[in-house]
């Protein structure tokens, strides 16, 4: 897991260390399309991560460093970060977008499109790293670099549609987006959902929340380190937990033995 979490701590991640303004990475994270562009780069580094770590186990087996584990953590990482990005900016920005921008609703039909799309190719990565027997067609590295040439796609037309946006809204207005942006991370799905919230309306941003919840859940459960969050410390183990480790309690780790209390009082004396 401590690469998992090195993957994770990778990412600046929207609304983690950032505060209200400032940069980071060279991007002017207090406007809402540095924001997102920001965003899309910790996208990119922790694919390209994921990338590095699938190459080291095309190697030799024996290499110390060919661990599938880490290549399944690192990409688990960036699939996180970018199912929730993909959810806020379709939940928070797009229905503020289609109706400020010339084209609107089309532009956003198209990025939903490609954001349903990209959904489904994380969800095929997913049941690598879950370890479903029922596995798609394409290998995980070869899904990692379509997803990568789709989301470099999607995510140019995003910082587009971004442009206009800005240019068509007063500045409070984008402020404030850009805070409801950074509120929508916290409780964001960080799993892919290719058959849910990639629609216009309220239900589908209903629907998207719910599985925010769920996701975030499913991630305590199973210790799932997640950008942009800071990684949970081990619970010590209750009696239980000792009991079932056939493990000490730690009051008994410093009690003597009934010899060592009566060193004087063995069987085999005089």
């Amino acid at each position: 897991m401590a690469h998992q979490d090195e993957a994770a701590s990778t990412s600046t991640g929207v609304g983690v260390g950032t505060g209200s303004g400032g940069t980071a990475g060279g991007a002017d994270v207090s406007t809402l399309s540095g924001l997102v562009h920001e965003t899309h780069r910790d996208a990119a580094d922790l694919f390209e991560l994921a990338r590095q770590e699938l190459a080291k186990n095309t190697g030799s087996p024996q290499s110390p460093s060919a661990d599938p584990r880490l290549a399944l953590h690192a990409i688990d990482a960036a699939v996180a970060a970018f199912s929730a990005h993909l959810s806020v900016m379709e939940g928070v920005v797009y229905p503020t977008a289609a109706t400020a921008v010339p084209d609107g609703p089309a532009r956003t039909a198209a990025l939903r499109e490609t954001a349903r799309e990209a959904a489904g190719m994380m969800r095929g990565i997913e049941q690598y790293v879950q370890g479903d027997r029922y596995q798609p067609g394409s290998g995980v590295s070869e899904l990692r670099a379509d997803l990568v040439e789709l989301g470099q796609a999607h995510a140019r037309a995003e910082e587009r549609l971004l442009s206009d946006l800005e240019e068509r809204l007063a500045g409070p207005q984008l402020m404030r987006l850009r805070e409801d942006v950074q509120q929508a991370m916290r409780r964001a799905p960080t799993r892919p959902h290719p058959h849910l919230g990639h629609r216009a309306g309220l239900a589908s941003r209903l629907a998207a929340r719910l599985a925010g919840h769920w996701d975030h859940l499913l991630d305590t459960m199973d210790a799932r380190a997640v950008a942009g969050r800071p990684v949970r410390a081990p619970a010590p183990a209750g009696l239980w937990g000792w009991y079932l480790l056939g493990r000490p309690t730690s009051d008994q780790l410093g009690c003597p033995t009934s010899d060592q209390a009566h060193p004087g009082t063995g069987t085999s004396g005089d």
